[in-house]
């Protein structure tokens, strides 16, 4: 019999993304074993999560502050944003250290089927601030994912800007890095062809 405990803490990592039922009781066990001051210090960055930080009020990443470190930042380019899907992406753009401008986090991409909608994602958010800034941006990078979430949320919001004096760009695809031209795909392939640079 698996006390109460155990099987609260099991059901609430159940409940997150990627982690099954084995997994989650295997957490909630080794959390069990641990010395209390270590539960403790894990609980307290549990309950900072929800007392600590909040949502940007410009661009919707997670801030200790009403505003963000990256929209504070007044040496960044205002000219440029790139819109993202979630906060873990803009992360991962900001750690490339190759774009320098703002970002607008949308919360999540297109997928009807899910019922997320333009009403259920920051996309007003979006284009409101296009339209406050006026003709301060001059550019905006749709870094999504290359699939089918990633093209109809890009196809919405060229739609939506279609018209404007802004240009609607999307991060470049083709065939990654070391990967073997005969085990690419024909989507791949063609990407790479689209995208291709000239050399020397």
């Amino acid at each position: 019999m698996i006390p109460r405990n155990i099987q609260n803490v099991a059901a609430e990592f159940d409940g997150l993304p990627g982690i099954g039922p084995r997994a989650a009781l295997r957490f909630a066990y080794w959390l069990a074993a641990q010395p209390k001051e270590r539960l403790k210090r894990f609980a307290q960055a549990l309950l900072g999560l929800s007392e600590g930080i909040s949502r940007c009020r410009i661009c919707g990443n997670w801030s200790e502050g009403e505003t963000c470190s990256i929209c504070a930042d007044t040496s960044r380019d205002r000219t440029v944003l790139c819109v993202v899907a979630t906060p873990q992406d803009l992360n991962v753009v900001e750690g490339s250290g190759s774009h320098t401008g703002l970002y607008h986090v949308l919360g999540d991409l297109l997928d009807p089927i899910e019922g997320r909608t333009p009403e259920t994602i920051r996309l007003k958010e979006l284009f409101v601030r296009i339209g406050e800034q006026g003709a301060g941006i001059k550019e905006i990078i749709l870094a999504f994912d290359p699939d089918v979430r990633g093209d109809t949320t890009a196809l919405y919001i060229a739609r939506q800007l279609a018209g404007t004096n802004v240009a609607i760009t999307r991060l470049a695809r083709g065939l990654p890095t070391g990967a073997q031209l005969e085990y690419a795909d024909g989507a791949t392939v063609a990407e790479a062809l689209e995208n291709r640079r000239k050399t020397g």
